[in-house]
């Protein structure tokens, strides 16, 4: 046990290598945290302190480790049952250790539902997700004997965030990013499409179904190319099939554009409106036809007419990312037909090129980059990286997919950027990840935020991870040089 008294604890500490925690230690023993004021919690953790006091010794930075760990002890509703599952799993104090010095993200959705470790106790935590079609069985068991809709909703949201805490552990065990993006794509796609399918059975008890018409959910960006981070929002455009005049079937009939845009905004709201469970995602849905200023649901029809005849550049550009990811079979294969229809179209090259070069010039100028860390918006980082590839997709009709890394691969391939493109992007990637798990760096970069931006980018430490990443953003540049030429 760590001593009481003064001068026991002062000689305790000084042979643990933390001689300045004993007005941290005195504080967590007064009472003042609500998760140390029962007798029983504190009877429990200070069973557990010696260990939990070793683990802050063998941090590379224990002040930063103890300051972190005292930010989550106040944050704690309860402590006797997370101090009990630490105890009968000591296993999990150096992940902890990891997880308050590294990803305050992680640390604070834990100091609010602590039952969030459970996730991590299971043999295969810290294996890759089991894919699509499994997580959907798995969610759908889940959702099992919902007895309202806002419990199912809420089942939904439980697990998802449970996948992502035991996503975002691994990202700081050493797992390679470019894997846990797929896996957070494929629980967003699990959510999305369950989330889709209670709403739909929701607003059918009240309104009926339309005759014919069905929701289709594509997913653009981050989440369309399959390469989520922790801090990324959803990007979705709502279709629906069937004529949009018709009515639906249930007591209360309205006309299917309306049901569909109810189907929508609910489905929205499910996704990003927080509740005692927590909001999911940060959803965006100005990618729509029209923009803002459209409906967030328009017929398949709609979306194709529009696609063809309205739709700018940049628009065509976005959609190089789109994906459905909810919907009937016959209707996901329809609507990849027609998006793969509407980037197969010949292009002026000389037109495309200066659209194409105009937005990045506005896109420069609304959201300048800059710094080393600056993977995604500093010249050579990844919006760069997305422009080149969208740009060729467009130009070459080839290399069309949403997956990022794969459509790069196919245009080195076909001779359009240099296979050095391909390791760049990736490398951009795994930093971005990271970044975006760990928060903004300070000024002073914390030895074991450091140690894991050194993995993300392959290297032995952080500043030879800053080289990397400058190689990688000089590799872009000269591409962009070769693609657009030097002069843009």
């Amino acid at each position: 046990m760590v001593p009481s008294a003064p001068a026991g604890l002062k000689t305790w500490l000084t042979a643990a290598k933390l001689p300045g925690m004993a007005d941290t230690i005195a504080k967590w023993r007064s009472g003042r945290y609500r998760a140390l004021r029962s007798d029983e919690a504190r009877a429990t953790f200070e069973a557990l302190l010696p260990d939990l006091l070793k683990v802050l010794a063998t941090a590379s930075d224990p002040d930063h480790a103890a300051s972190r760990l005292d930010s989550f002890l106040a944050d704690l509703p309860a402590g006797v049952q997370f101090f009990a599952l630490l105890r009968a799993n000591p296993k999990l104090l150096p992940l902890l250790g990891r997880l308050l010095g590294v990803a305050p993200v992680l640390a604070d959705a834990l100091a609010r539902r602590p039952a969030l470790f459970d996730a991590l106790l299971a043999a295969d935590s810290f294996a890759p997700l089991p894919g699509p079609a499994a997580l959907a069985t798995d969610l759908a068991a889940t959702m099992r004997g919902g007895d309202s809709f806002e419990e199912t909703l809420d089942r939904v949201r439980l697990w998802t965030a449970d996948k992502r805490f035991q996503l975002g552990a691994q990202l700081i065990e050493g797992r390679d990013p470019l894997g846990v993006g797929a896996d957070l794509s494929d629980v967003a796609d699990a959510g999305v499409a369950a989330l889709a399918a209670a709403v739909i059975a929701d607003l059918a008890r009240a309104h009926g179904t339309v005759p014919g018409g069905r929701l289709v959910v594509l997913a653009f960006g981050r989440f369309g190319g399959r390469a989520l981070t922790h801090a990324s929002d959803l990007d979705l455009v709502y279709l629906f099939t069937g004529d949009h005049d018709t009515l639906s079937d249930g007591a209360k009939p309205i006309g299917a554009t309306v049901w569909f845009q109810r189907a929508a905004a609910r489905l929205t709201a499910a996704l990003s409106v927080p509740t005692a469970a927590g909001a999911l995602y940060e959803v965006d849905t100005r990618l729509r036809p029209s923009g803002a200023k459209g409906l967030l649901a328009v017929s398949v029809p709609s979306f194709a007419r529009y696609q063809a005849a309205e739709a700018e550049t940049w628009e065509h550009m976005a959609l190089c990312r789109a994906r459905v990811v909810a919907g009937a079979p016959d209707d996901r294969v329809a609507v990849a037909e027609i998006i793969a229809s509407i980037l197969g179209h010949a292009r002026d090259p000389v037109a495309l090129r200066h659209d194409v070069l105009a937005m990045r010039r506005d896109m420069a100028a609304a959201k300048p980059g800059g710094g080393v860390w600056d993977v995604k918006l500093a010249r050579g980082g990844l919006v760069d990286i997305e422009f080149i590839v969208h740009f060729l997709q467009l130009r070459e009709g080839i290399a069309v997919t949403p997956d990022l890394g794969a459509a790069l691969a196919a245009l080195a391939a076909n001779g359009h950027v240099p296979p050095a493109m391909v390791a760049a992007q990736a490398t951009l990637t795994r930093v971005l990840a990271v970044l975006r798990l760990i928060g903004p760096l300070p000024r002073r970069v914390a030895a074991p935020v450091a140690a894991l931006l050194a993995q993300a980018a392959g290297v032995p430490d952080l500043a030879a991870a800053e080289r990397e990443v400058g190689l990688a953003k000089a590799t872009v540049r000269a591409a962009w040089s070769d693609v657009f030429g030097s002069g843009d």
